[in-house]
């Protein structure tokens, strides 16, 4: 007998567009949601997306891919931790973990090639016609793209749920004109599945307000990816020897003197080979996430369990989490290791978007091992056919723009 689950309401399992599914249908709808994107050609493609390496540097770092697998399997852990440990939660009344693995394994859908480097070019070259932006991309990809036939209008795309479609939107500005929360933002079209996605106007008018307007989904899913990205990063990073102990040990006393001895002497473990990376990340893992907990909100933006609550992260593990983040950001982020190759890439992308701009608008001519985007028609107006154009380029993986961009150099 299958238990019902009060943490949601219908009001959460609806849908964009009307779902097509058999009669003995065995998935509850997040279920759906997540096998649903897992099996989307958006998901595939992270498998030849830059995480902070570029793809074909080596063969063993994370790409968007392995990233969102481990995001998935993290937040995953965090919603059956809290289920078990939180007073608030019962076996009938909890956070649903398949929802929290389809916010997860889609929060960098939208992610172009080359790594924030290239959103954040793209988001530049798209200025004039509403800017990028990779958690608004991710947006589009699962309301208009992912199952869809590519018109301007939606036909629900992949017909996502509102508490899936909730649980990737960390930004709820709509477009580029509000700097509260700086380049964050979703496109001007997208307001109407933002209000739809919301119960009343109230909360769109706080969001554009630049008020943090999440669901305990998404908190989970952006911790995770925090957490993910954090441990991973470095991970790589000190697989390549791209730190040393000195270096690190500078660092902290230099740059950041308030990280904990006993974290800076487990770092130092690792990098003299005292200790396995391996077994240090997950150490770490394990003990950040035994730290969270619920909190209960005494004003709720919304009625809906999925609002009544705050996550919270223990001070000490939240202090770990931000040294080691920031040691990452000046170390590796910043190394020549990753930023001469960023660089490279982001040029190739660049030049890729303008051949493509000038094919559309200009209507150039094009080369034949360059095709035109899909899903441009006559009707469309300059910003839609620029935002299609905007899907085609970010769509693409690092290899493939990589491969175009040479043809384009013969």
């Amino acid at each position: 007998m299958t238990i019902k689950n009060t943490f949601y309401t219908d009001w959460d399992y609806e849908s964009v567009g009307e779902r097509h599914l058999p009669e003995n249908e065995y998935r509850n709808a997040f279920e759906v949601d997540r096998d649903r994107i897992i099996h989307s050609t958006a998901f595939r493609r992270l498998q030849g997306k830059t995480q902070v390496y570029v793809t074909g540097q080596s063969d063993q770092y994370r790409t968007r891919l392995t990233h969102s697998i481990e995001v998935a399997q993290i937040g995953r852990s965090i919603a059956n931790y809290l289920n078990r440990s939180t007073p608030f939660l019962t076996q009938d009344h909890q956070i649903d973990s398949a929802l929290v693995e389809a916010a997860c394994l889609a929060h960098d859908l939208g992610n172009p090639p080359i790594g924030h480097k290239g959103e954040s070019r793209l988001n530049e070259l798209m200025d004039p016609w509403g800017g990028f932006e990779g958690n608004a991309q991710s947006l589009r990809i699962l309301t208009d793209i992912v199952r869809g036939d590519r018109r301007w209008f939606s036909n629900g795309g992949m017909q996502a749920t509102r508490a899936c479609l909730d649980g990737i939107l960390k930004y709820k500005i709509v477009g580029k004109k509000n700097s509260a929360q700086g380049a964050k933002f979703l496109y001007p079209e997208q307001a109407k599945i933002l209000s739809w996605v919301h119960a009343d106007s109230k909360l769109d008018q706080l969001a554009q307000s630049g008020k943090q307007i999440r669901s305990i989904e998404c908190a989970i899913m952006d911790l995770a990816d925090d957490i993910a990205y954090t441990t991973s990063d470095l991970f790589d990073g000190v697989k390549q020897s791209l730190i040393s102990p000195g270096q690190v040990e500078a660092y902290w006393q230099d740059q950041y003197p308030s990280a904990s001895q006993s974290l800076r002497a487990e770092v130092q473990d690792v990098l003299k080979d005292k200790y396995p990376m391996s077994r240090f990340i997950a150490s770490l893992i394990g003990r950040w996430i035994y730290a969270i907990s619920l909190e209960l909100i005494e004003e709720p933006f919304l009625s809906v369990p999925r609002y009544q609550y705050r996550l919270k992260i223990g001070e000490e593990a939240n202090a770990e989490l931000m040294a080691l983040r920031a040691l990452n950001y000046s170390l590796i982020y910043n190394s020549d290791y990753v930023r001469i190759p960023e660089s490279a890439g982001v040029e190739i992308l660049e030049e890729l978007f303008l051949y493509y701009r000038d094919a559309v608008l200009a209507k150039r001519k094009v080369l034949e091992v360059l095709p035109l985007p899909v899903g441009i028609h006559d009707q469309h107006d300059e910003d839609q056919k620029m935002r299609i154009v905007c899907d085609w380029v970010a769509g693409m993986t690092d290899n493939h723009a990589i491969r175009l961009h040479a043809y384009l150099n013969e």
